[in-house]
């Protein structure tokens, strides 16, 4: 996944923001991420509903791409999600740490972006933390045709969260 600025990006209107038009904003500031396809990572095959359910997670929560937010995001998966769910989103949220604490170890950077060991660990338990917060487990298998109208205040009144996110603009 590639780190990109965040870009601000213009109110369309005083209506509550829906979902929808916050994944829109999302892929208007990332236009390189992957979109309405599979992808292979290795010899992961990641299903593109899945990738979809990685970006609402996004717009949701208000998580931006960068890299603290990403491993913020990936602690928060862990243990805000039901616990049924595919093998493979245990093996992104724990591996994706891992990796990213070894790159630390070594000192290397990703994305351009060093964090230090103790950072790694710091931003995946404050996911972790605000994960275990929510007032409703959400499922991990949520299906994105049927919560694309609603708007993104319903969605986090109704799991507890509190963020407001890289995605709202100023709505």
């Amino acid at each position: 996944m590639t780190m990109q600025p965040l870009k601000k990006l213009a109110v369309e209107s005083t209506a509550p923001l829906t979902l929808q038009q916050g994944l829109e904003r999302y892929y208007q500031a990332n236009p390189t991420f992957v979109r309405d396809r599979d992808m292979q990572v290795g010899i992961l095959h990641i299903p593109w509903h899945d990738l979809q359910r990685h970006d609402i997670m996004h717009v949701v929560t208000g998580y931006s791409t960068q890299l603290d937010d990403e491993l913020r995001l990936i602690g928060f998966l862990l243990t805000a999600l039901t616990w049924r769910r595919p093998w493979y989103y245990y093996l992104q949220s724990v591996g994706v740490f891992l990796e990213l604490l070894a790159q630390s170890f070594r000192g290397e950077a990703w994305g351009g972006n060093y964090l230090n060991p103790m950072q790694v660990c710091q931003l995946y338990g404050q996911g972790i933390r605000q994960g275990l917060t929510v007032g409703k487990k959400i499922d991990a298998y949520i299906q994105s045709d049927r919560v694309m109208g609603r708007s993104l205040k319903s969605l986090r009144d109704e799991y507890g969260i509190a963020n407001r996110g890289a995605w709202d603009g100023d709505a």
